[in-house]
């Protein structure tokens, strides 16, 4: 009897000390503070900064779109107007050898800045790349006061992010929503969308995503500079706020606090468990592929301009309740190719999903409606990203 006690009591001495380890580890993790801390105060706290301001513009472009969360911009704020620069230490090194995303990632950051300032009054106007001994000069955006015009995509900002979890597969996007979409190319004439719908073609784009995917993953330079932007720790997130995290891969609530609590995964596992969500989740449950063409995918005006597009896009669709992915593999495996000097297979699957000779694909993309709510990725404050 004395044994079966001895035995019981370091049993429930195990179970206290391995829950209270367990629950160590979720409060580490940040499974109890999820969406909190500073990384996170600016979704919260950006309609409320300086209204009115040029800052509060700068504060909603901080908000935008950008590959692997990199936020590659830096601004200057003069009388009237508001300068964008790149960041070319923020890059995502092998994956974008030529700063195809960064520069589409600067394109959105600049959209947001425009939807904002119209919304809040003022009238302005884009110079793109006005500075020819400087690329890293994206754009000046003169000011002037003027009307303020109501905006849905303004009012989406603060609530736009990457869904990349499952869609609902039983059901399709109406015609109508696909014109929309398409129509807010109008102003941005390097800009066109081209949609995949049909099953079949659906099917052909999707073992090729999920092939480049492959690619990536087998190439340890690729692997490990996508890596490095991964924040697997609370702390992390709260110190760099930038980078993907566990909780924007819009996972279940169970399997996000599992994933989290759980012990960490080496590189290697980390990618396979990427390349068995682009396959069973990312393309198996889109309701539609998108591609955006553009007639020089190098040229950095044309990727800003499609940028602009991509979060002009991404806002109108979350005020509509409609989900959306950007899906690059293919055109990183295509640049990848060139910057190494390889056989161009990718850039062959590019030229097949354009379609069109005088077009190139600037960008693939999923959508439809989602079937898990996205969280927010952490941001870096608007004093970091400000130069003087």
């Amino acid at each position: 009897m004395s044994r079966r006690r001895t035995v019981l009591r370091l049993g429930t001495g195990a179970l206290i000390v391995g829950g209270a380890a367990l629950v160590w580890r979720a409060w580490d993790q940040g499974v109890f503070s999820t969406g909190t801390g500073p990384a996170f105060d600016a979704w919260r706290t950006w309609s409320e900064a300086a209204p009115g301001s040029t800052m509060h513009l700068v504060h909603a472009a901080t908000l935008a779109a950008s590959p692997h969360n990199t936020q590659p911009w830096r601004f200057r704020v003069g009388t009237g107007s508001i300068e964008l620069f790149a960041d070319p230490a923020r890059n995502i090194g092998s994956i974008d050898p030529f700063r195809r995303e960064m520069h589409i990632g600067l394109g959105c950051a600049l959209e947001n800045l425009l939807q904002a300032a119209a919304a809040t009054g003022y009238a302005a106007s884009a110079a793109l790349f006005p500075n020819p001994a400087d690329p890293t000069h994206v754009a000046t955006v003169k000011l002037e006061r003027g009307t303020p015009i109501a905006s849905r995509m303004y009012a989406a900002i603060a609530h736009r992010h990457t869904n990349r979890g499952a869609y609902d597969t039983h059901r399709e996007l109406p015609f109508s929503a696909l014109s929309a979409l398409e129509a807010l190319a109008a102003d941005l004439p390097p800009v066109s969308v081209r949609w995949v719908t049909s099953t079949q073609e659906k099917s052909g784009v999707a073992a090729r995503i999920v092939e480049a995917s492959e690619a990536i993953i087998t190439d340890a330079e690729q692997s490990r500079d996508s890596g490095a932007w991964f924040r697997t720790s609370w702390s992390e997130i709260q110190q760099k706020r930038d980078g993907l995290t566990i909780d924007a891969q819009a996972l279940p609530a169970w399997l996000r606090v599992a994933a989290k609590v759980g012990p960490a995964v080496s590189q290697q596992q980390a990618d396979r468990l990427w390349l068995e969500n682009t396959r069973d989740i990312h393309v198996a449950t889109a309701s539609a592929f998108g591609v955006l063409l553009v007639r020089d995918a190098s040229d950095n005006v044309t990727r800003v301009s499609g940028g602009r597009l991509w979060q002009r896009m991404h806002l109108w669709a979350q005020a509509e309740g409609i989900a959306m992915h950007p899906l690059n593999q293919l055109p990183e495996r295509a640049d990848r190719e060139r910057s190494q000097g390889l056989a161009p297979h990718f850039q062959r699957v590019l030229e097949d999903l354009a379609r069109d000779n005088s077009r190139q694909v600037l960008m693939p993309f999923r959508l439809g409606y989602p079937t898990v709510t996205p969280l927010a990725s952490p941001r870096r404050k608007v004093e970091e990203v400000l130069l003087t």
